[in-house]
């Protein structure tokens, strides 16, 4: 078992168990709550399955919240951002073949829990066959015919406000003008389509992002708070501390 970033109790998140084949690399690993990751792609395809706790991520089609039993799918180049607003425990599958697979986000058809279940029972297994179940599971999930037919791609003006929340601080007002929509609208679709409020989402970036800058220690703790966009430092402790559940100095000890 390999531990990362340990601040006495508090642990960022821990790898406790691995297998690994030619086709992929399965982790089991422990989120700690309050966790926020910045906008980032990997170079391969990636499934994650929730075992327990709740998974936040935002694409570009959408976004939206997975609880357990749920699996959701990241393909290879896909900008994401992630948010563990309580402790997680997850299965992160690295897909080390080209295979094309569903669009992002989380896979709807009625078959996937029951798939993620049989992933997680052969990853436990650990037996001189547990390699062959992942890998024909994991197959079965990237060719599930996925079809949500609750919810599509977010719409193109939706993902412009999106944007336009991650670079500056417009007002509920600015962002309807902008895209040409009442601002009830923007409220409700956004929550829609992200699975957050406009707040939330504003809120998570800019912790991840200072999380991000803290992880790189070439910036003092008031640096980080004007360069993610709060206003001073203690409005930045006051709100790092309500999504990390620690302050950023707390933080920068875990990481080290």
């Amino acid at each position: 078992m390999r531990k990362v970033g340990a601040c006495r109790d508090k642990i960022l998140y821990e790898i406790s168990a691995v297998l690994e084949t030619s086709a992929v690399a399965v982790e089991e690993i422990v989120y700690a709550p309050g966790l926020c990751v910045e906008r980032h792609a990997h170079d391969t395809h990636s499934l994650i399955y929730i075992i327990a706790g709740t998974h936040w991520s935002s694409y570009s089609r959408g976004g939206e919240a997975c609880h357990p039993r749920t699996v959701r799918f990241v393909p290879a180049g896909e900008p994401h951002e992630n948010y563990f607003p309580v402790r997680s425990r997850c299965l992160a599958i690295d897909v080390r073949r080209a295979i094309a697979g569903p669009p992002p986000g989380r896979l709807a058809q009625p078959s996937a829990p029951t798939l993620g279940a049989r992933l997680h029972h052969e990853f436990r297994q650990r037996d001189d066959l547990s390699a062959l179940g992942v890998e024909a599971t994991v197959l079965e999930l990237l060719l599930i015919d996925r079809h949500d037919e609750r919810r599509g791609p977010a719409p193109a003006w939706l993902l412009r406000v999106r944007e336009m929340l991650r670079e500056e601080r417009p007002t509920l007002a600015e962002l309807s003008r902008a895209v040409g929509r009442h601002p009830v609208q923007v409220s409700r679709q956004f929550h829609h389509y992200f699975g957050c409020t406009i707040s939330e989402y504003v809120r998570r970036v800019r912790v991840g992002r200072a999380q991000s800058l803290l992880s790189r220690g070439n910036m003092t703790v008031a640096e980080i708070a004007l360069a993610c966009g709060f206003y001073d430092q203690s409005h930045f402790t006051t709100a790092f501390g309500r999504l990390a559940g620690m302050s950023p100095r707390q933080w920068l000890m875990a990481k080290r």
